[in-house]
């Protein structure tokens, strides 16, 4: 019998997160899409991260992104931490938590890019660039959360995740309101 496990082979991306606050607390981990990803970590992923202070590193396969990880797990050993108990727990990688790795994970990605990797220094610019490429999906998302609230379809969890995602292109972009329907989103009970 053939297997049906399809695994993804294509280009991927390595991030390191880093937890907003004074502490040093970073994520490692590896993602098809980071923008997919990291919403599954906290609701308010975009002021839970500092993502002015969160890396990428683009590699052509999959396979390229776990050695890198699998690397930088290995010389980030010392620096294990558990992880903050503002994360979800049902996210994953409980292992790839790290307290005071940052100058460290500078260094490794200076190495990544005398390498002839693209490393993004600050995750910010890429992630506003993926986000700008959604808005017509979001508007989509608007006008259909709109309708199903008007049938009593939406439930609250449904109405906070939109507004969760709204806030979080908000974040990155705060001139990108100007172009989504302000009368559903009043409608919606959203603070423009």
């Amino acid at each position: 019998m053939a297997s049906t496990d399809i695994r993804y082979a294509g280009r991927a991306f390595l991030y390191v997160l880093r937890l907003s606050g004074p502490e040093d607390i970073l994520k490692v981990g590896i993602s098809q899409n980071p923008f997919m990803r990291w919403p599954a970590f906290h609701p308010r992923w975009f002021e839970a991260f500092d993502l002015e202070h969160s890396l990428l590193v683009e590699t052509e396969t999959r396979s390229d992104a776990q050695c890198i990880e699998t690397q930088m797990h290995r010389t980030l050993n010392s620096h294990r931490c558990p992880v903050p108990m503002t994360m979800r727990q049902q996210a994953g990688g409980e292992t790839e938590w790290y307290r005071g790795a940052y100058s460290a994970i500078r260094r490794i990605m200076e190495e990544l890019t005398a390498q002839g990797y693209v490393v993004h220094n600050t995750a910010t610019p890429w992630l506003a660039a993926v986000m700008r490429e959604q808005q017509d999906t979001l508007v989509g998302l608007i006008h259909q959360a709109h309708s199903d609230a008007r049938a009593g379809w939406l439930t609250s969890m449904q109405r906070q995740a939109l507004f969760d995602l709204l806030d979080a292109h908000r974040a990155l972009d705060p001139g990108v309101a100007t172009a989504w329907p302000a009368e559903l989103l009043a409608d919606l009970g959203f603070r423009q």
